[in-house]
């Protein structure tokens, strides 16, 4: 059987590695999906709208909370938990980042479901004014549903050594645990995304089946594809989450030995590491995905040498143009000499 201190030792180095790794990839994952789809011709599909967000929001994710789950898990070092200040703003937009990405996730299904109905009406609720109205509300709502974080959340001394970010008040602790973490995170944007991820399948069989009629369909057909993969992996990759928030919940009250602790340890790490890959990797599943994301990166690529090259132009530039008066100097010299000369 592996020893505690194996187990502890394991969750740390993967602490480390696991978020680490996240970190890097996240940030250029989210990048790339703001560059790509800034491109004026992506920009035209509402969806473009609820990507650019999604990507800004899991940058800020990446970044502000997988940075402080690195210091934390990693290198056991929290400097928000001391902090009465400082400990609650971390709580309030690490719930923010988290919150918002996952209900436009949700979003961007809806409205591919919608764009892809054969019906005219649902069809009209897919455009881009929709899309700013409901990203707009969707930012508001999970804004001021995250108010109470900001009066309940203090720092809790937890032993002489250590001292964590936690709620004061039970009765929020309570709905924060048993309804707000599971069922508005994890259960509720699961069935939204399932549900109309089967439904958009369907409707994207059919529109393969009609005719081809422009660029833009093909663009919509593969902004489906891509949002229906993107939320198969978020289903995937937040079900051990949702397994750790269920057993956290029903264990709640058990007294557990340190060894059973070192084990949850280890688990509640892979789980949290786990949840962030959705986040991560947007970007790899959309270029696998859609040649025209290809098309812009390649484009990208392909410029960088003419880059290079018009630099080195630019070194090399003001040499000749020396060189060029110097030998015209020459001439008029010479011919000055041969004139003095005839003469």
């Amino acid at each position: 059987m592996v020893s505690i201190d194996t187990l502890k030792l394991i969750t740390k180095q993967l602490a480390i590695y696991g978020n680490s790794a996240l970190l890097i990839s996240g940030i250029i994952s989210s990048c790339a999906n703001v560059f790509v789809f800034s491109r004026r011709h992506l920009r035209k599909s509402p969806s473009s709208r609820y990507i650019l967000v999604t990507s800004l929001f899991d940058f800020f994710n990446i970044t502000f909370s997988v940075t402080t789950r690195l210091m934390i898990d990693g290198f056991a070092f929290d400097p928000f938990s001391a902090n009465s200040y400082a400990c609650p703003i971390r709580t309030y937009l690490a719930f923010i980042f988290s919150f918002c990405p996952m209900s436009c996730r949700c979003l961007s299904i809806i409205d591919r479901y919608l764009c892809s109905s054969r019906s005219v009406l649902l069809r009209n609720w897919s455009s881009t004014k929709v899309a700013h109205r409901a990203l707009f509300i969707n930012c508001l709502f999970w804004l001021l549903i995250g108010i109470p974080l900001l009066i309940f959340t203090n720092p809790i001394t937890v032993s002489v050594t250590r001292i964590v970010c936690n709620f004061s008040n039970q009765y929020f602790g309570n709905y924060y645990a048993y309804f707000l973490n599971p069922v508005a995170y994890f259960v509720t944007p699961s069935l939204i995304m399932s549900i109309f991820s089967i439904g958009t399948y369907r409707n994207l069989r059919v529109m393969i089946r009609t005719p081809h009629v422009g660029a833009q369909r093909r663009i919509e057909q593969q902004f489906i594809l891509m949002i229906i993969i993107q939320s198969v992996v978020f289903t995937i990759s937040s079900l051990p989450n949702g397994i750790r928030l269920a057993y956290t919940i029903a264990t709640s009250a058990v007294q557990k030995s340190a060894y059973r602790v070192a084990q949850e340890g280890l688990f509640y790490e892979v789980a949290l590491i786990s949840y962030f890959i959705s986040s991560g990797s947007s970007f790899y599943i959309f270029i696998g995905l859609s040649k025209d994301v290809r098309s812009v990166v390649l484009e990208k690529i392909r410029k960088r040498p003419s880059i290079l090259v018009t630099i080195k132009q630019n070194r090399v530039g003001p040499s000749i143009n020396n060189q060029l008066m110097v030998g015209a100097n020459m001439n008029k010299s010479f011919t000055g000499i041969s004139a003095t000369i005839t003469k």
